[in-house]
């Protein structure tokens, strides 16, 4: 299905805020139990196992929660907030560092099996970077490596389906792209559509996370396997927020969203946190709808693979 005339039944239905931003998508009541859940895999990946550590680490995730809505905070500030706080209190900066490295080894083995070298068009390339967003590393990403090369072979249907509207702006050579990543082991899945856009575009530049947050793509992950030789220029949020922390983020990582031409968004959390920000550029968001209250408010099935175009505002 492609998106031209559905994006409007969904995106037309969210009131606008004075300052033209569309309101942001308020927690679900699954959200609050899901952010619970998470701020105790946190502790224990911290490490974790005394008692009265783990009931304060309880403590300040409810007091947060309880916050949340007073202070008009998404899914993706509240995850943060937690994961901050979980930070100082267990003193782990990075709590999730194992597990992004057996993830990244994980996902290069599969990565070098499904031998994507001969992925040339768009479309191919862009498959290739959801599939990656629908790895589950918590689960047993096994299956997936039974299940890419068929997809791949097949194709991914989409149920919104902008690559059209993608491969048109990239035939005008933008000056500047931005390619915002997601999980640390999903790295391996962009590299073919990082070089198509790069083949293409002026200027195109991996965003990465500015510190620790949850599995999410660091500079320190960018020394594994030798990803540099992929991605010859990164920047970084200036922030360990989940998904984008707009209020935390550096003012060089700001000045660069302003002064490009296109976005590439992967991930539900890069969704959350900006579909409702008054961009200057498009943003082409890629990802797998994982929960519910996404499936809810996008209106697309659980599991739903969607490539969704937002037209930017040029005098953002």
């Amino acid at each position: 299905m492609n998106s031209e005339g559905v994006t409007f039944s969904f995106l037309s239905q969210l009131d606008f805020a004075e300052s033209s931003d569309m309101k942001r998508l308020q927690p679900f009541p699954q959200c609050l139990d899901c952010l619970m859940s998470l701020a105790k895999s946190v502790t224990a990946l911290a490490g974790a196992d005394d008692s009265d550590l783990v009931k304060k680490a309880e403590a300040v995730t409810r007091e947060i929660l309880e916050n949340a809505s007073d202070n008009c905070l998404s899914s993706h500030q509240i995850a943060g907030q937690i994961l901050r706080k979980i930070k100082l209190l267990t003193g782990v900066s990075d709590p999730y560092k194992q597990f992004k490295a057996r993830e990244m080894a994980l996902a290069r083995k599969i990565f070098t099996q499904i031998k994507s070298n001969h992925l040339s068009d768009l479309r191919s390339c862009a498959s290739l970077a959801i599939l990656g967003n629908s790895l589950d590393f918590f689960k047993n990403p096994a299956e997936a490596l039974a299940e890419i090369p068929t997809q791949l072979n097949t194709g991914v249907s989409y149920f919104y389906d902008d690559t059209d509207r993608l491969a048109a702006f990239i035939k005008k050579k933008p000056e500047r792209v931005l390619y915002f990543s997601d999980n640390a082991g999903e790295i391996f899945f962009d590299i073919r559509l990082y070089e198509y856009i790069k083949a293409r575009a002026r200027n195109t530049i991996l965003v990465v996370k500015g510190g620790p947050s949850l599995n999410d793509l660091t500079r320190d992950e960018m020394q594994f396997a030798d990803l540099a030789d992929y991605f010859s220029e990164v920047a970084d949020t200036g922030s360990d927020g989940v998904g984008i922390d707009w209020d935390n983020a550096s003012k060089e990582f700001l000045d660069l969203v302003a002064s490009s031409d296109l976005i590439i968004a992967k991930g539900m959390a890069n969704f959350e946190a900006i579909y409702s920000k008054n961009m200057a550029p498009p943003v082409f968001f890629l990802f797998k709808v994982k929960c519910d209250p996404i499936h809810r408010f996008i209106q697309a099935p659980l599991g739903s693979f969607i490539a969704l175009w937002k037209q930017g505002n040029s005098s953002a």
